[in-house]
């Protein structure tokens, strides 16, 4: 009967979030964004770090998504507010010119990425080792791959009509 209760007793502080689970695991937990109407998309905020894209899309792919993608300076205005509204500094995104210096790409499709906002003076690939893209509240700025921080991933949601 004691352990009845000591389990139920545990699984109501899990439940009402006053127990938490190891900080230091490896199972990513996520802010979510509202839908994104233009390409029906959600956005997932890391609350934990991680280190270098490949492991970064993979913790998105996890949860069906995949590393960012920005199509317009729209989007990008778009995703910087869910940012700022979640008082992260900074979040890496599915961005890159590893393949080629100055023509940056998106990680999971390949394709060129659009005009978008970038800091003065950047991309600058500093130290010659820069290739992976960081997004701040306020522009975009290269930075290296082996960064460890927080990310974000991308869902498209198929069949979804919003207002």
């Amino acid at each position: 009967m004691k352990l009845f209760t000591y389990m139920s007793v545990l699984l109501i502080w899990l439940l009402r979030g006053v127990l938490r689970v190891d900080p230091y695991t490896d199972v990513p937990t996520y802010y979510v964004s509202k839908v994104y109407p233009k390409t029906n998309s959600v956005y997932f905020l890391s609350k934990r770090r991680a280190q270098g894209l490949e492991r970064m899309n993979e913790l998105c792919k996890t949860i069906g998504a995949y590393l960012v993608e920005l199509d317009s300076r729209d989007e990008q205005k778009f995703v910087s507010a869910f940012l700022r509204a979640h008082s992260k500094s900074f979040a890496i995104i599915g961005a890159n010119d590893v393949r080629r210096e100055g023509i940056f790409v998106h990680y999971n499709s390949k394709k060129p990425i659009p005009a978008l906002r970038w800091y003065r003076t950047q991309p600058d690939n500093w130290r010659n080792e820069e290739d992976c893209v960081r997004m701040w509240p306020y522009g975009l700025n290269d930075v290296t791959c082996r960064l460890r921080g927080a990310y974000m991933c991308e869902l498209r949601l198929k069949g979804y009509h919003g207002k």
